[in-house]
This record gives structure tokens, C-alpha cells and sequence, in this order.
């Protein structure tokens, strides 16, 4: 199990690579409760979680979403709610099926999802660069994903997550240039955000791409794997080719980190030399 002083030191370092705010600080400085937690990104809530330790599991969560979202600059809060361990289920089920967040694919108790809604005692800022919280948690938005979860016919938490590998080209296609300038049609460009999970205009972001198709692939458009998560939200890694996973890891910055050196050091060996 990671330390509380192991995980900051990799919050930095490592992971987000933005100093955390001192409401965030703060909040987690009540990591002896336990209860619901809340992630929130710009206006909306996306994760719901459930934990007996507030300073862990909110960070391992916000770690495996966070390079998930497209505009990571966003503003990110954390809200809390406590309540005691025989209601986490409903309390969290609850939440899941109220808010329906976009990254909660399942509810761990649906018998128990139409019952109370966890009680929000305190919330922060979790990003020092940012201006203030993000607005997700105020009355108004709040109000608003709850109108959306109801007329969604299809919320994450109803979906099968069920990820089918394919066979794939080693390279991504090069955009066009202007010294040889190609006609890109709306199909072609549908085709490869199909294929590698990305616009055709718009550039590997990172080192190691985590792609929405559930490719893995570099920032030169090399394709390496596919990744998926677990039922604890925890990303692992299959290399092309390979039947099972070959790394795992509680965040998917960290996963990233380890794709990183595996790939660098087959391509600094003797295969990858010669």
C-alpha cells in the first residue's frame, strides 16, 4: 500500500505535475473520516467513490482520471460527504445513478441507488494555479446534472465496458503538411479517430497516449498495446501481440511512466539498436 507521503511525493513528481492547493490540503487533513467522495471537473461531477481513508483513494481516483479529460487545465475540486460504512453503498449507488458522472461505468448497489444522496459537509480547490473551485459542486450545476442524468437514456454507469482488440498499422497516419497538402474528407477523418482514438489535427499530447478506442500509443504515432481498467478502476497494460497484461499500476500517470520505460528500454536494447 502506498504511504500518504509516498503518494504526494508522486503527486508532483510524477503524476499531475502541479502543486495542490491548500483546500485540498486541507481537506484531506480530515483523512480519519469516512464516506463519499466527489470529483469535479469544470461544472460537472465526474467520479463518485467511496473510502475509509481520505487522503488515498481520492488521489488514486483523481490520478486515473485526470489525463482522461481533454482540457486537464480545467479547474478540480474534491467534495466530501461522511456517513458510516453500512451506508457507503446506497449512499454512493445513490450519487452514481443521481449524477450519472461520466467516468463511474457501474453502481455498486442498484437496489440501494434510489435511496439518499451523500450529504456534502466540505469541499476544495484541488490545484494551487487555479482561481477557485470549480463550480460543480454550487446549487445551479448540481441541479443541472441531475436534470441530464434523468433524460439520459444511456448513463456510464449502464454501459458494458467491453474493449475488442484489433490488429493494427505500427505507425499513426502523418497529418497533412503544407508541402504536400492533402484533402482530408469528414470519413477519412471519422476513420482515424475510429482507428487511433484522436483527431487527425491534433498531435499526441504526451510521451505515452492512453486513447479513448483503448489504443496505447506514442507521441510519434507508434501504436504499442491496449489498456483497460479493472473493476477498482485501476489501469493495466497489454502489449500488441500479448495475451495478457504486462503492467499495472493504482494511476494512470504512473502506468504511463512505466509504459515509457518498458518502451525505451526495448528500443535501447540490442533488437532496438540494430
Amino acid at each position: 500500500m502506498i504511504t500518504r507521503s509516498g503518494l504526494f511525493h508522486l503527486w508532483k513528481r510524477q503524476v499531475f505535475l502541479r502543486n495542490r492547493h491548500e483546500d485540498f490540503d486541507a481537506l484531506l487533513s480530515m483523512r480519519a473520516w469516512m464516506g463519499i467522495y466527489l470529483i469535479g471537473c469544470a461544472n460537472e461531477i465526474v467520479y463518485v467513490g467511496q473510502t475509509s481513508s481520505l487522503d488515498e483513494r481520492p488521489i488514486q481516483s483523481l490520478g486515473n482520471i485526470y489525463h482522461r479529460v481533454d482540457d486537464t487545465s480545467l479547474p478540480w475540486s474534491i467534495a466530501f460527504a461522511p456517513c458510516q460504512f453500512d451506508e457507503m453503498n446506497e449512499r454512493e449507488s445513490s450519487a452514481i445513478r443521481a449524477f450519472a458522472p461520466r467516468f463511474n461505468t457501474s453502481i455498486p448497489n442498484t437496489e440501494k441507488s434510489n435511496g439518499r444522496l451523500p450529504e456534502i459537509v466540505a469541499s476544495g480547490a484541488v490545484f494551487q494555479d487555479q482561481n477557485g473551485p470549480c463550480g460543480a459542486f454550487s446549487p445551479e450545476s448540481l441541479r443541472r446534472q441531475m436534470e441530464r442524468a434523468l433524460e439520459n437514456p444511456n448513463p456510464p454507469w449502464a454501459r458494458k465496458r467491453t474493449r475488442t482488440k484489433t490488429t493494427r498499422k505500427a505507425q499513426c497516419p502523418a497529418p497533412p503538411t503544407q508541402a504536400t497538402p492533402v484533402e482530408w474528407t469528414k470519413e477519412d477523418s471519422d476513420l482515424v479517430v475510429r482507428d487511433y482514438g484522436v483527431p487527425i489535427d491534433e498531435p499526441f499530447r504526451y510521451p505515452i497516449n492512453l486513447c479513448s478506442d483503448g489504443s496505447v500509443v506514442t507521441r510519434d504515432g507508434e501504436f504499442l498495446g491496449t489498456w483497460t481498467m479493472d473493476e477498482h478502476e485501476h489501469p493495466s497494460f497489454t502489449p500488441e501481440g500479448a495475451s495478457e497484461p504486462l503492467l499495472s499500476h493504482v494511476l494512470v500517470g504512473l502506468l504511463c511512466l512505466s509504459i515509457r520505460e518498458w518502451h525505451e528500454a526495448i528500443e535501447s536494447g540490442p533488437l532496438g539498436a540494430a
